[in-house]
């Protein structure tokens, strides 16, 4: 069916040259598609293709991997780019007014990407070491926690500060983070727990508070708990909080929270946007001329074959949204691929008050990395109820990769 439809498309673009007197036209040759495909000296993940094809006024398009989108092709050399090894099928198709031909090939790329950060299921977030002496964004519903000395500094934590909450009944005070932080990519949650009096720490990601894991603790000895979620995390459902819960009659110390993730990259960011499965996903809240297309240019810097794009003739008036908080008080970063038509800026928007924002200038015609810096930036007190990313430039533009960092 596709191969039709690229038929159709193919005719329908060369139609053109149809039109002539029969008589004065010259014999048109069938097409007869054609490429040779050779890794570049200058990084071999990069394959430049050399497209040979024969034919009256013929027009080409790529498919770069075997369940990739149709690109167009130039009729002389282009090039497409793998970050990871493994074998991809290229298949070029080339048509005129006779008919369509194609050709594929597979190519085996050896290494990822040297000049890429590593990717792992050992990446982790640090949400909560203390040491700054502040509870952060662990007391959301404002209980009896707070941050002390170390009662029992041991091998298993020698920090100086910890989180206690402070109770004489199972369940009294609850540590909250009151952010949605859980993702299916989720593979574990670990922290380090000290108890006075032996009990459980539940562990509750859900907002149905008859879900948690359990998990047993010893008294008077810090003990490292690994809650495993790897294929436990659902897409289809809400995630708001991480929350642990002392079944203890006294109080009970956490330090060290850290969350790991497959989609954490190894400095340690947490993807909310890489558009891979072809889905806004939480991207488009407010319903507007926002989809998921392929890449327009794909390059080092951004060699994904699907982003987000935001299609509009005027400043601003499209806008990638994301309802739900992220950013925490210890957020570092929030990095995105972005792709101009026109010159302009990217404003990414994090307050409900329009006012605020962050602007950054953006080249046209090739993506860019932009780091927006938010260390020392978000206060505990004030509400961060989305992110927004509007675009001041008069053309269509394209997100990809949107990251979020903390210290």
């Amino acid at each position: 069916m596709k191969k039709n439809l690229l038929y159709i498309y193919l005719i329908g673009l060369l139609s053109i040259w149809g039109c002539s007197n029969e008589d004065s036209s010259p014999v048109e040759e069938m097409p007869k598609a054609a490429f040779t495909a050779t890794p570049s000296s200058e990084n071999p993940n990069y394959i430049v293709l050399d497209n040979q094809s024969t034919g009256t006024s013929i027009m080409s398009s790529w498919k770069f991997k075997e369940d990739g989108p149709f690109v167009r092709g130039s009729q002389d050399v282009d090039t497409t780019y793998y970050p990871n090894e493994g074998t991809y099928k290229i298949t070029l198709y080339t048509g005129n007014n006779m008919g369509v031909d194609t050709v594929s090939k597979e190519i085996v790329i050896a290494q990822r990407d040297p000049d890429l950060p590593p990717v792992g299921g050992d990446a982790f977030l640090l949400l909560g070491d203390f040491e700054d002496g502040e509870v952060g964004d662990w007391n959301a519903w404002g209980q009896d926690v707070s941050v002390v000395s170390n009662p029992s500094g041991s091998a298993v934590n020698p920090s100086d500060r910890v989180l206690k909450m402070t109770q004489t009944e199972p369940w009294q005070n609850s540590a909250v983070r009151n952010i949605p932080q859980v993702t299916p990519f989720a593979t574990k949650i670990v922290v380090d727990v000290y108890m006075e009096v032996a009990g459980e720490l539940k562990l509750q990601i859900e907002g149905d508070f008859a879900t948690g894991y359990f998990q047993a603790v010893p008294a008077g000895e810090w003990v490292t708990l690994e809650y495993d979620l790897e294929g436990q995390v659902d897409a289809a459902k809400e995630y708001p909080w991480i929350l642990f819960q002392g079944n203890t009659a006294g109080s009970y110390y956490i330090d060290n929270i850290k969350y790991y993730a497959l989609d954490i990259g190894g400095n340690n960011g947490t993807v909310y946007g890489d558009f891979e499965d072809e889905q806004v996903g939480d991207w488009n809240a407010w319903g507007q001329d926002v989809s998921v297309v392929a890449n327009p240019a794909t390059d080092a810097v951004n060699a994904s074959d699907f982003v987000l794009m935001m299609t509009q003739v005027d400043p601003f008036s499209v806008n990638a949204v994301r309802n739900g908080q992220i950013v925490g008080v210890a957020a570092d970063k929030i990095t995105i691929d972005v792709y101009f038509e026109q010159a302009g800026s990217l404003k990414l928007q994090l307050e409900s008050d329009f006012e605020t924002g962050y602007f950054l200038d953006v080249e046209p015609g090739k993506w860019v990395t932009l780091e927006y810096d938010l260390v020392d930036q978000i206060d505990g007190n004030t509400e961060y109820p989305w992110v927004v990313i509007q675009g001041n430039t008069a053309g269509n533009y394209y997100v990809d990769n949107i990251t979020y960092f903390e210290q």
